[in-house]
């Protein structure tokens, strides 16, 4: 989708999804989209079932209440999207503030940034072409707390496994581990659980990754 904008010629439009159980909100965010020529709504739907049946829209950008998913997790609805799209990156609209930690697991698993609900249609489009251009849009403290510690994305996963499997948040945090050097050992003192356990959940991870050994996984992935 192009828009011509005066003076500035042919500008490719940022394509959005709405994905919000509250009319007068998706109204309202609309309404800050519309104020801006490069941007556009090309679906609104208000269950988590509509929006992965509309990502046949292709949405560069979904705008995710989380309260939508009721009982499904966050990163359920990321790889679904991830599955179903090429380029989609999923932000949260929040209602109110949310504990750092809480912000920086969403970052982990995938989602590329939030804007609040209380927001300005000029910062709504300015975290959206944030993300769109492959930036994490968050307060500076959630940025550093959340790279303080080397961490894959899903889609690096996604770039150099085609067709990988969703990787549970467990499963990310110890594939992390592994590529940092961590042993076996490490990683269960880290994770707090037995290095039988740890045993277990990098076997189903070298599977999906389709590697029969720590080694070739850190080889597939050392470009990352």
């Amino acid at each position: 989708m192009q828009v011509l904008r005066k003076g500035r010629g042919v500008v490719n439009t940022i394509k959005i999804m709405i994905v919000d159980d509250d009319a007068v909100q998706t109204e309202l965010l609309m309404q800050a989209v519309k104020k801006h020529d490069d941007l556009a709504v090309v679906s609104a739907v208000s269950t988590r079932e509509s929006a992965i049946k509309q990502l046949v829209s292709d949405p560069d950008i979904v705008l995710l209440d989380p309260d939508v998913l009721k009982s499904r997790t966050i990163s359920r609805f990321i790889h679904s999207v991830y599955a179903k799209t090429k380029n989609a990156r999923v932000m949260l609209v929040l209602k109110d503030g949310a504990a750092d930690d809480v912000l920086i697991g969403h970052i982990k698993t995938g989602i590329r940034g939030y804007i609040k609900k209380t927001d300005s249609p000029a910062v709504i489009a300015k975290a959206i072409r944030a993300v769109h251009g492959g930036e994490i849009w968050a307060e500076r403290r959630i940025l550093e707390k959340a790279l303080s510690k080397p961490m894959i994305l899903p889609e690096t996963l996604r770039s150099h496994v085609p067709g990988l499997p969703p990787l549970t948040n467990r499963e990310m945090e110890m594939l992390t581990m592994v590529l940092q050097g961590a042993t076996n050992k490490e990683i269960a003192q880290k994770s707090s659980i037995s290095e039988r356990t740890v045993k277990t959940h990098l076997y189903r991870i070298y599977r999906k990754l389709k590697v029969k050994s720590r080694t070739k996984a850190i080889a597939l992935l050392a470009q990352s």
